[in-house]
């Protein structure tokens, strides 16, 4: 009976230790973006990759973890312009933000915008933001008004220029309508060009009819969009990459997250926005090669005389948007002179120093 007794209770433990090992934690995570998988390549990645990325290094970790995963896009949850807030009040864990929607409440990651003409680039353009987060405390600061952190954050391919008649110097922007959006515009202020407020939703039917004579886009959106249909000559006038998006999550949510998974997705988070970057020049190099499938498209490369000649027209808006940003006690102008040190050590040549 003794023996017995000692198998009954040697077996109890056994399986309440099998139990205790066995237990799993669990963690619900939503993540959200106002944009369409297939819109944004970066966003399509973070879904495709990162997500499936986080669960396979937890579970090659041997970490008893399981995160539950909510994927809720394309405005289903929150509009574009909403992240920001939405990520902050959990209505979403995790969130894709456009940064370019926001110059006023995350001013410091416009720098990119105001510096064109720096580099085409998308890798370097992405390593000198990351450097400035890694570098400068007001740009984690920003975030944390918000009560989010930033994990990490992606770049586009250089912004050109299509248009319906051929675009071959500074010059022929006379009496040209050119339509763009948001920090963009600036880009025309200086020319002999009409700039017109839009969006790429609007750029193929206001080509088609007439009311634009061109419009300023990524060209990675080219093929998806059919934009030489309506505008088949493409200038490469070198705008330049450009940082737009970041990787966020909800503070409160981050808390309760054990520490080796927050290594996981913060490690997983900068690999994803490095993979974004490449996979975006990638795609704005197909999208100028691309132009050339279509009837009439054609490239043309904007000569560096030319490119200096719009460089110098415009006002120096990078010291303007610094000097600005200097008198709401932000570091404008130690952030652009971080950011063309950072893109000039990457052996670019910018076509106008802007911090100088």
């Amino acid at each position: 009976m003794r023996c017995t007794t000692t198998s009954i209770a040697a077996g109890i433990a056994l399986a309440m230790l099998g139990s205790a090992a066995t237990a799993q934690q669990e963690i619900n995570l939503t993540v959200a973006a106002g944009q369409a998988l297939r819109a944004l390549p970066p966003l399509a990645l973070l879904s495709e990759w990162w997500v499936p990325e986080v669960d396979r290094r937890i579970k090659a970790a041997n970490l008893n973890v399981k995160i539950n995963w909510k994927q809720a896009y394309a405005g289903s949850l929150l509009k574009p312009t909403t992240v920001l807030e939405g990520t902050r009040d959990g209505i979403t864990d995790i969130g894709f933000e456009p940064t370019i929607f926001h110059p006023d409440k995350i001013p410091l990651e416009q720098v990119s915008f105001v510096a064109p003409f720096s580099t085409s680039d998308v890798v370097t353009v992405g390593k000198a933001i990351e450097k400035l987060h890694q570098t400068l405390p007001a740009y984690r600061a920003q975030y944390d008004r918000y009560n989010v952190i930033r994990l990490a954050g992606s770049s586009y391919d250089s912004y050109e220029l299509a248009s319906t008649t051929p675009i071959r110097s500074f010059a022929d922007l006379q009496g040209k309508k050119i339509a763009t959006a948001g920090a963009a515009l600036q880009w025309l202020r200086g020319t002999p060009a009409t700039p017109v407020q839009s969006n790429m939703m609007l750029y193929y039917n206001s080509a088609k009819t007439g009311v634009i004579d061109g419009f300023i886009i990524f060209p990675s959106s080219f093929k998806g969009m059919k934009y030489p249909e309506a505008a088949p000559n493409l200038t490469i006038v070198g705008f330049g990459a450009q940082y737009a998006a970041a990787l966020l999550v909800n503070k409160n949510a981050w808390a309760k997250i054990p520490p080796a998974v927050q290594t996981i997705m913060q490690e997983t988070a900068l690999e994803w926005g490095a993979k974004a970057d490449a996979m975006m020049q990638k795609l704005g190099d197909e999208g100028i090669e691309a132009t050339k499938t279509f009837p009439n498209g054609q490239v043309i490369r904007l000569p560096r005389e030319e490119q200096v000649k719009w460089a110098n027209a415009m006002p120096n808006i990078a010291k303007e948007w610094a000097e600005r940003l200097d008198k709401q006690g932000q570091p404008g102008t130690q952030a652009l002179k971080a950011y063309m040190d950072e893109v000039r050590r990457a052996g670019a040549q910018p076509v106008r120093d802007w911090d100088k």
